[in-house]
């Protein structure tokens, strides 16, 4: 195939040798689809040799759904003539390699006007491909981190607050726990001089007002130790512990009422815990959930290895919490009790949390489970 340069016919071999020095991809090919010019560039990149390219076609190189392709493509610039631009198509090459073109097919014509043949000239946009790719996973990521980095940002501020909060409430309790306790041991006192003096048989309005004061100074100094062990929460002082017997102890000092019956499935494993704020915090734990048995059920309590930690879970059969308190147990003030601040949890979580530990709602209905997280020894 000859070109006309200056009113004069360009050898072949010169027209291909000019073709050779240019960068992108060249092609030619007839109304067979064959292969009748390659430049040096469209050889490199298919990775097959020119003379094993001419007189061939793309089935022969070229996976079938790409030949397929190359063929709809080449068949409608002959129908109508126009030139064709594909902006991003796939070429597998010879080693395998996947390559994304942007390719424009023209029509060259001969003497008649008749379209011949069809010239491509190919642009790998493999590498921009991947640079763009890139940049959008990059994009991507730097997305998720500043949404990542905005919810830590929100986080920190919510617990800043809570731990004002906290520290605030904490010099309250600790003010009003003095206040209100040395009153209320007067009243305790009176009631018990009371008695002594009223010996023997009694009517019954003055034996219920008795009994009434002494149950009502109990719970109120009840609601006075919580706010002191609330505002003492002193630096942990871990040690190495027996978790079964860090149970019994539990039960010990916080006996389940009648009506509750105890499970225990505790395994023989070792915590380094500080053993006084282990005991409170799992007392205030095993005291809630008997109360929430109020009718009796069953206590639970369960004991594993879950790596670095040992899981402690407490689960009673009462009925649970409601959706509107799960989300609030750990504040302050929160509590289904009559008689309660809702410092319990609280309470319970902060000594946990000091000494390396964690404290989570499992389940809040039917019939609450936590688990206590604690550092394994």
């Amino acid at each position: 195939m000859g070109a006309v340069w200056s009113g004069a016919e360009v050898p072949e071999d010169l027209m291909v040798e000019i073709l050779d020095q240019l960068a992108h991809p060249i092609f030619v090919k007839d109304r067979q689809f064959r292969f009748v010019v390659l430049n040096q560039a469209m050889c490199l990149m298919v990775g097959r040799e020119r003379e094993a390219m001419l007189g061939k076609t793309d089935f022969d190189f070229f996976p079938k759904e790409q030949a397929e392709f190359f063929r709809q493509v080449d068949e409608q610039m002959f129908s109508t003539g126009q030139t064709v631009h594909v902006p991003e198509e796939p070429l597998t090459d010879a080693r395998g390699l996947q390559h994304v073109l942007a390719t424009t097919k023209s029509p060259l014509r001969g003497e008649s006007g008749t379209v011949t043949h069809v010239v491509g000239v190919i642009q790998d946009i493999t590498w921009l491909k991947l640079s763009q790719d890139a940049l959008q996973i990059a994009n991507e990521q730097l997305e998720q981190r500043v949404a990542l980095s905005q919810q830590e940002l929100e986080a920190a501020r919510d617990e800043l607050l809570r731990k004002e909060r906290l520290a605030v409430l904490g010099r309250l309790a600790g003010g009003l726990a003095h206040q209100i306790r040395n009153p209320l041991g007067a009243v305790v006192n009176a009631a018990a001089l009371l008695k002594r003096h009223l010996s023997g048989p009694q009517p019954d309005p003055v034996t219920q007002a008795l009994k009434m004061l002494e149950e009502e100074a109990w719970n109120a100094n009840r609601i006075i130790s919580d706010l002191v062990d609330y505002a003492r929460v002193r630096k942990a002082a871990p040690a190495e512990a027996s978790l079964p017997t860090l149970v019994e102890q539990v039960l010990m000092s916080s006996p389940p009422p009648r009506g509750v019956t105890v499970e225990k499935r505790v395994a023989a494993l070792k915590v380094k815990v500080d053993e006084l704020q282990t005991l409170s915090a799992l007392g205030n734990l095993v005291r809630n959930a008997c109360e929430a048995m109020s009718g009796g059920g069953v206590l639970t309590l369960e004991g594993r290895e879950d790596g670095p930690y040992v899981v402690l879970a407490i689960e009673d059969s009462g009925p649970g919490f409601s959706r509107e308190i799960e989300s609030r147990l750990f504040e302050p003030l929160v509590t289904t009790k009559p008689l309660g601040l809702g410092l319990g949890l609280t309470t319970a979580r902060l000594l946990l949390e000091g000494q390396g530990g964690r404290l989570s709602i499992v389940r809040a209905r039917p019939g609450a489970r936590v688990e206590v997280r604690l550092p394994k020894a």
